[in-house]
């Protein structure tokens, strides 16, 4: 393993800009992508702001600002690159100082970061309460905590993850969803087809999809199927709510105190007795 810290940090604060109350101190930051021979890019955004677009061509770059309310602290927000294999791991971090545990009320730290990425990799974006984005890879997934990502045109598999933030997803080539938590995800124009392991008390909302949608398990959440153009499959639902409008069939395997409407379903239905 490797560790690349070339072009780092950029450290000269500039002058606070009069009119932007949230960063009285920047300092710029850039980081140019070692991509040789990278198949896999891993983004972790943790409580800062990453927005990326995939691009062809091989230089690539993250660039951006460090904000905060104290001079002292810029020089401990930092964006990193690390080799771990034909994986790239960008980090977009606040790295710990006894100055930066004060960080309440009118204090903070934090970067501000867009850039371009290889339009044929897998694009990763770890998501911790900050917001991610992501347009126009070839493959993606989001694993969101409390915070927000943003995947749009994203031509081959998405893979999602959410436990009480928000994921919004316009265009995959099919979508797998392993859990959502308390959080939503809303996914639309799917390609493929859309695979859900579980949805706790959250919500998922689909609106578009070319292939079969199954849904393992559905909590207190619910779940919005609609414009399904394959077979609707719902392993089982708790006390939530499964609406579908528009498939070519509906199967749910057991109901308990929840609900399942549908309408416009071409095939059969298939529900059973609530327990």
């Amino acid at each position: 393993m490797r560790i690349i810290l070339t072009g780092l940090l950029l450290l000269t604060p500039l002058a606070a800009l009069a009119n932007d109350n949230n960063c009285r101190h920047s300092a710029p930051r850039e980081l140019v992508l070692d991509l040789a021979g990278v198949k896999t890019i891993r983004v972790e955004t943790h409580q800062h702001d990453v927005h990326l677009r995939a691009a062809p061509g091989g230089q690539h770059a993250v660039r951006g600002r460090a904000c905060a309310s104290k001079p002292e602290w810029l020089a401990g927000l930092t964006v990193t690159q690390e080799r771990k294999g034909d994986t790239l791991v960008v980090r977009a971090r606040r790295e710990a100082q006894d100055s930066l545990s004060s960080l309440f009320g009118n204090n903070y730290a934090w970067l501000d970061l867009s850039g371009s990425v290889p339009d044929d990799v897998l694009v990763q974006l770890v998501v911790g309460s900050g917001d991610g984005s992501l347009e126009g890879a070839a493959a993606a997934s989001a694993d969101v905590g409390s915070g927000d990502a943003k995947l749009r045109g994203i031509r081959g598999p998405v893979t999602a993850k959410v436990g009480s933030g928000d994921v919004g997803i316009d265009g995959a080539g099919s979508l797998k969803v392993l859990s959502v938590g308390s959080g939503d995800i809303k996914a639309r124009n799917v390609g493929g087809a859309v695979e859900v392991g579980s949805i706790g008390s959250g919500d998922f909302e689909l609106v578009g999809a070319g292939g079969d949608v199954h849904v393992g398990s559905v909590g207190s959440g619910d779940a919005d199927l609609r414009d399904v153009s394959g077979a609707v499959r719902v392993d089982s639902v708790g006390s939530g709510d499964v609406d579908v409008r528009g498939a070519a069939s509906l199967s749910v395997g057991s109901i308990g105190s929840g609900d399942v409407s549908h309408r416009d379903v071409r095939g059969t239905v298939d529900l059973p007795r609530k327990r």
